[in-house]
């Protein structure tokens, strides 16, 4: 039962519950303490000050003839420069009131007319004090103490005077309390945000601080989220490991085919049927290989990240493809329009997205009449890398099919170059990796422009 009570402390509906008492609880004390602050209202003396003016009324009652005061109206001023006011209960009548005082003493003694209860207020440079009960041989008297002190400042009269002023003092005061109960919230989502940002591109792993800081109702949610990771890495490491072992399997017939495929060669020499099995072994080969890099790629991007400048995505894969492209008498055209490269990154693994953008030239490559043209620029907080050949185009209704696996947008063309239908789709799953994007569309050179959006590293 004890730790039920203790444990709820870290529930989120619990601590807003808690934090709004809290509020209410201060703003009702500073309501309640903040107007005996201003010297400009009633307040009662303090004990201390009580005593001191009851000895100050028995030395005025010891030392002074008080019915020849009260007679001639004189002004008295004690030893310890208070002005003396006396009020004789039968009459009612004042002595000793300078002019400048009448009007705040009136208003005192409305309020402050009781012995029992002397209280104290300041009336611009003036402080009253009373009633303190004295007496002559003759008459009763109360008797009032007058101070000039220094004027309460005009701020604090404003400050006390204006309800805006005092809703921005509670706002003061509740505002760390609310602070501090966001930042409670805030910290453990911004975890959780950071952990979802991490899982986005293929980071598959459990973070146990989710389940163990913050509001419970948050270590629930990071407890869920860790256990959707785990199912994750199992689900993928299934795959993975399925696609890896089938990709193996399929090595062991494959090489006893080519070596079959050789003795048939050496037993009957060449002919058309053994060139075609030939090129389809070989075929299989590629496409095995492929699927292979697929599956590596899938399974270890994360662990070879990197925060890297944007240049080591293009630098070297430009300068190959531009040997590449001169030995088959094509011409490639770079259009690099990033002033200093070297201030941007991106965090990610640079071999990957080299492969990706150099995989996408050598498929312009392929099918271009005569020039493939290579565009990298920057559009706000994202890297764009453009390649464009004047071939002949792919069908607008396959822009996005071209990048599903084993797809090709022609038999017979797929069967002239040798290509898997594999290519473009490691190509799309290293740019969604890294939390980017790659698209196709009709180039303006009259062929297939394919473009890639990187987000670039910006923490």
């Amino acid at each position: 039962m004890l730790n039920k009570i203790r444990n709820l402390r870290n529930y989120l509906a619990y601590q807003i519950f808690l934090s709004f008492m809290i509020i209410i609880a201060t703003v009702f004390a500073i309501a309640l303490v903040l107007p005996n602050f201003d010297a400009r209202v009633f307040n009662h003396i303090e004990l201390g000050k009580r005593l001191y003016f009851e000895e100050e009324s028995r030395y005025t009652e010891e030392h002074y003839n008080l019915d020849d005061i009260f007679q001639k109206n004189l002004s008295v001023t004690t030893p310890n420069r208070f002005d003396i006011i006396l009020l004789e209960q039968g009459s009612n009548r004042l002595v000793g009131v300078n002019k400048q005082h009448l009007n705040a003493l009136q208003a005192f003694i409305y309020k402050a007319n009781s012995p029992a209860e002397p209280l104290q207020r300041r009336f611009g440079k003036f402080e009253f004090y009373g009633p303190f009960f004295i007496k002559s041989d003759t008459r009763n008297y109360y008797q009032y103490f007058v101070q000039k002190v220094s004027p309460q400042r005009d701020f604090i009269n404003y400050m006390f005077d204006s309800p805006w002023m005092m809703i921005l003092l509670l706002l003061i005061v509740s505002t760390p309390i609310m602070l501090w109960l966001s930042r409670r919230i805030a910290k453990p989502v911004k975890k959780l945000r950071l952990s979802a940002n991490a899982v986005a591109t293929g980071n598959l792993t459990t973070n146990p601080q989710l389940e163990q800081e913050g509001i419970m109702e948050l270590r629930q949610v990071g407890k869920s989220f860790n256990q959707m990771i785990t199912a994750l890495q199992r689900l993928t490491g299934y795959q993975q490991r399925l696609l890896s072992d089938i990709s193996h399997e399929l090595k062991t017939p494959l090489t006893r085919m080519q070596l079959a495929l050789s003795l048939l060669r050496r037993r009957n020499g060449e002919s058309s049927e053994i060139t075609r099995i030939e090129g389809e072994i070989q075929k299989l080969d590629t496409m095995i290989h492929d699927l292979l890099m697929l599956s590596r790629n899938q399974a270890n991007h994360h662990l070879k990240r990197e925060i890297f400048p944007i240049a080591k995505i293009w630098e070297d894969v430009l300068a190959d493809a531009q040997f590449e492209l001169e030995q088959n008498e094509l011409t490639l055209f770079v259009s690099q329009r990033i002033v200093h490269p070297e201030r941007y990154f991106i965090n990610g693994n640079v071999a990957m997205l080299a492969s990706a953008v150099e995989n996408v030239i050598r498929n312009a490559k392929k099918y271009t009449a005569t020039t493939v043209k290579v565009t990298i620029y920057l559009d706000q907080k994202n890297l764009f890398i453009t390649i464009d050949d004047n071939g002949a185009g792919v069908p607008d209704s396959q822009y996005t099919e071209i990048f599903r696996p084993f797809y090709r947008v022609e038999e017979d063309r797929a069967r002239q170059t040798g290509g898997t239908g594999l290519g473009l789709a490691i190509v799309a799953n290293a740019i969604q990796q890294h939390r980017g994007t790659v698209s196709a569309e009709k180039s303006e050179m009259g062929g297939l422009k394919v473009k890639i959006q990187l987000p670039l590293w910006l923490e």
